[in-house]
């Protein structure tokens, strides 16, 4: 999936926060508890990528993009997760669709946006 597959205003899949409303019986708590652990849980990680690619270290930096992009594929965070499956891919493959300092650089403004957009959609809930 290439960043621009998703629309820029298109942040959360509203599906996605349905869906884990649904699984809270319409309650904010686990939403709330999984905002808490993607919020907290992404920097490092994020941290960790730009250190891999620093190192040339293609195997931690397919490791540490999959991760952002498993949790910003469970909390339903669109652009996030497209930047960080091209670099996932670059890891593994060694092929970037673009500069991979660059990508961090989008997937950090990506991750401080969804931040804003989940906070939004909770208030909104409650």
């Amino acid at each position: 999936m290439n960043s621009e597959t998703v629309p820029s205003h298109q942040i959360l899949d509203l599906d996605t926060m349905q869906q884990l409303l649904d699984l809270d019986d319409g309650e904010l708590g686990l939403l709330q508890e999984m905002y808490v652990l993607f919020r907290d849980d992404t920097p490092p990680r994020i941290a960790q990528l730009e250190q891999a690619i620093q190192d040339g270290n293609g195997n931690q930096m397919g490791d540490m993009a999959h991760a952002v992009k498993g949790a910003a594929s469970t909390m339903g965070i669109l652009k996030v997760r497209a930047l960080a499956q091209i670099l996932e891919s670059a890891g593994r493959n060694g092929k970037c669709e673009g500069n991979p300092v660059e990508l961090v650089a989008q997937l950090k403004a990506a991750f401080a946006e969804s931040l804003v957009e989940l906070e939004r959609f909770i208030a909104s809930k409650a």
